[in-house]
């Protein structure tokens, strides 16, 4: 069975070796390739990294059998294991001093990227000090040892071994991934290097390129679990969850294992399969109570879920071990607003998360949330604003344009909000919320036009939505004869519904000659629906217009509690109370 470390690319390590001095490293170093002439990989951006010229090429294993040594250069479990066997048969119980240094250098590579892996070979000890054993200890110390000197497969690539310490900071990235790419020159087809670079793609969170290369070492050697679960990891982060899935079914360790059952339960999260999520967080809670990040996760299915009450529950136990946690702060920031309603606390919340996380895209998406449905700053930021800085990460993110529009409309900047809505539209699958914004961006810059044409088009393939009707008929009544406009929501009234007819009132409104009529018509609207806030909105217009305050306010008030987040419903509210007085 797997161990439960293995959920991330670094296994966990064992106790680290007394870690040889740096001059030690290098003295030996330089007995062992004297004669070898240099030349930089043509690599981009390994310009640190030094190959071996092929002329007159001796390192430390030139003695060594080529076959024995391509197998440990390829790096998988059973790379290693055939090629110990073989040594073993070549070299007979007693090993020289290279031997033990092939073994021991097999065994840690073992030990530090396949710990599932069991070592079938006796582990000699290694008394001399090579560049090898010197490029391992670092790596278990968490540092990128650039004392090797590069001279083979072995001495470029072992140093990047570091990318799976944990300890490690990000500062070792760049020095891995340039040492990968000058091993992978050497070596393509290595299990092991391509491992290594897929790892070091990962915690870049360059998942596109990690998956080419667990790909390639997933094909070679299907049966590795280390492999096997980075491989679904990353295809589960690319939005393959079919083929995660099936990566994950192949694991040996079963459905029993702590790290496959997570897998599964992050897969069936991003499934939106809700309730088979919960099931394997259960299951790993069983095994593991004290798991911190999946009692977070569940309460997180349970938000999902709408199951707000056992959610709260949760959040208040994890809040007593970290209550600083970026997930915690935008699930704790989520009930407050979507359950408790509490628009002031899931601010402060949500700006106590940007002001710990300011680069977090769920804290900056929730704050642009909230700044569109309330039309206020969040962190001193509108919107718009704030999901720029999502945009500025990834430019295709949907939902950010959606909040980065909003915020737009709020501020009447209508020539961007102009540009915006058509890269949004661009992209393809527009919602009926999002042509309903086009088209009003539309009509305030004077395309009638070409708000008419979209809304047509849009209303003509799903005449079935409400909304599509609605803004196919506000174009409607900018570029058609009012007759004929109203004519035809005349012939709408009889088959609509409720909410439908309400609308259609609401719209006829505008068009009436007398104020008698825009009147009778609102009324009219809000028989049908009472809650119409549009209609509403209206009434408290036309009654401002004529200076009667308090039927104004009246309707106004209706319609802040209908909007209890808009800020500029409150601060109109705010200010006829003031002109009352």
């Amino acid at each position: 069975m797997l161990a439960a470390a293995l959920i991330l690319c670094s296994p966990v390590y064992s106790a680290s070796k007394k870690k040889k001095s740096k001059q030690s490293a290098k003295a030996s170093q330089e007995t062992v390739a004297p004669a070898i002439e240099q030349e930089s990989v043509s690599t981009e951006n390994a310009e640190s990294i030094k190959l071996p010229s092929v002329k007159n090429q001796r390192t430390y294993f030139y003695k060594m059998d080529p076959v024995i040594m391509a197998a440990v250069e390829n790096g998988s479990p059973d790379s290693l294991r055939s090629a110990m066997s073989s040594l073993r048969q070549t070299h007979g119980s007693e090993l020289d001093e290279t031997g033990k240094v092939l073994a021991f250098v097999s065994a840690e590579i073992m030990k530090l990227v396949w710990p599932s892996e069991k070592i079938t070979w006796d582990i000699p000890s290694a008394t001399e000090e090579t560049p090898y054993t010197g490029a391992l200890n670092s790596v278990r110390q968490g540092v990128f040892d650039s004392s090797t000197g590069n001279v083979d497969f072995l001495t470029t690539l072992l140093p990047a071994l570091v990318i799976l310490n944990n300890t490690a900071d990000i500062s070792v990235y760049e020095n891995c991934e340039n040492a990968v790419k000058a091993a992978l020159e050497l070596k393509s087809d290595s299990v092991l290097a391509n491992y290594i670079m897929a790892c070091v793609y990962e915690k870049k969170r360059n998942f596109d390129s990690a998956e080419k290369y667990l790909e390639t070492a997933y094909n070679a050697s299907k049966e590795t679990d280390e492999i096997g679960l980075a491989y679904s990891r990353v295809l589960r982060n690319n939005g393959k969850l079919e083929l995660a899935s099936s990566i994950l079914g192949g694991i040996s360790g079963g459905s029993n294992d702590i790290a496959v059952l997570k897998q599964n339960a992050f897969i069936a999260f991003d499934s939106k399969d809700y309730d088979a999520a919960e099931l394997y967080v259960a299951r790993v809670l069983q095994q593991t109570p004290n798991d911190l990040e999946f009692l977070l996760f569940r309460a997180k299915i349970l938000i999902e879920k709408n199951d707000y009450i056992h959610a709260v529950s949760l959040l208040d136990v994890y809040a007593r071990q970290d209550n600083t946690s970026i997930d915690y702060l935008v699930l704790r920031a989520r009930v407050q607003l979507d359950w408790s309603k509490n628009t002031t606390a899931a601010t402060e919340t949500v700006e106590k998360a940007l002001q710990l996380y300011p680069d977090n895209t769920d804290a900056l998406m929730f704050a642009a949330r909230i700044s569109s449905e309330t039309d206020s700053p969040v962190a001193g930021k509108y919107a718009d604003e704030l999901a720029e800085r999502v945009l500025e990460k990834n430019p295709g993110n949907t939902e950010a344009m959606t909040y980065a529009l909003d915020g737009l409309i709020q501020r009447e900047n209508w020539q961007e909000a102009y540009s915006a809505s058509k890269n949004l539209i661009s992209l393809g699958d527009v919602t009926p919320a999002v042509v309903e914004k086009y088209v009003n961006i539309c009509l305030k810059l004077g395309k009638n036009n070409e708000a008419y044409e979209y809304a047509k088009a849009k209303f003509d393939a799903n005449p079935s939505d409400e909304i599509l009707l609605q803004s196919y008929i506000l174009a409607y009544s900018k570029v058609g004869n009012r007759d004929a406009v109203l004519k035809y929501i005349d012939s709408l009234m009889g088959s609509a519904s409720a909410k439908v007819k309400s609308n259609l009132y609401y719209r006829r409104s505008y068009l009436q000659l007398t104020e008698e009529k825009a009147l009778a018509d609102l009324r009219s609207s809000l028989i049908s629906n009472p809650r119409n806030s549009d209609a509403l909105f209206r009434l408290y217009e036309l009654y401002y217009a004529k200076q009667d305050y308090r039927k104004a306010q009246y309707y106004l008030r209706q319609v802040v509690a209908i909007n209890p987040n808009d800020t500029s419903f409150k601060k109109l509210n705010e200010a006829l109370t003031k002109l009352m007085q």
